[in-house]
């Protein structure tokens, strides 16, 4: 599985499982503050009290907030391919294949609106040029996932507009999931069955191309 790093600003990595373990408690006590109070509302003393570490501690990890917010995105992209690895996992046709990406849509709906702090940070963080080229290289990254899964049965005509097409689904599925959030569960799942409707449709374009 693609362990993401992306344009993150530098940062020690822990080698050691003691280091590994603090830095754990701090990312996850950066999670629960930012679902609490919002990305811009974290402080360092306050994650500090809420990790068991000192600030220093926090700072021999991450330069700053911004390099906290990078790592926690870093769990997250790793955590969607993830979602779409298990999903594609144990497909034997074309047709399981997409009908598994129309699952992934409603897992990775759920996933997103149960962590508060995802979208915080993709919001908070959307103008920022290097978070708009981790989003493509995730895009991309997600896309090989599922044309590895998939190529086995596609034909080698079909190909390239199958890679177009798993470029444009994981790059519009992540728009997709942010807009739902934004809107109330009506009008969330008929943006998740539209989306789906489409999914079918590149399937369907493959059969007839």
């Amino acid at each position: 599985m693609v362990k993401v790093a992306i344009n993150s600003p530098s940062r020690r990595t822990p080698m050691q499982a003691r280091s590994r373990t603090r830095v754990d408690a701090i990312l996850n006590a950066a999670r629960e503050l930012i679902s609490e109070k919002g990305s811009s509302g974290l402080k360092i003393h306050e994650l500090s009290e809420r990790a068991g570490v000192t600030p220093s501690s926090i700072y021999q990890y991450f330069p700053g907030k911004k390099a906290i917010l990078y790592a926690l995105d870093d769990c997250y992209i790793n955590e969607t391919y993830e979602l779409i690895t298990t999903r594609l996992e144990l497909i034997s046709s074309l047709d399981e294949g997409f009908l598994s990406l129309e699952s992934f849509i409603d897992d990775y709906y759920n996933w997103y609106k149960s962590n508060t702090a995802v979208s915080d940070i993709w919001f908070g963080m959307a103008a920022d040029k290097s978070m708009k080229d981790r989003e493509l290289q995730s895009s991309r990254e997600s896309a090989a996932i599922i044309i590895e899964r998939l190529s086995p049965f596609i034909h080698k005509i079909d190909m390239p507009t199958f890679e177009q097409s798993a470029m444009l689904l994981t790059h519009l599925a992540g728009s997709t999931i942010r807009l739902c959030v934004l809107t109330d569960e009506a009008e969330a799942a008929l943006l998740l069955q539209t989306f789906k409707r489409m999914i079918k449709s590149m399937r369907i374009n493959l059969v007839n191309s």
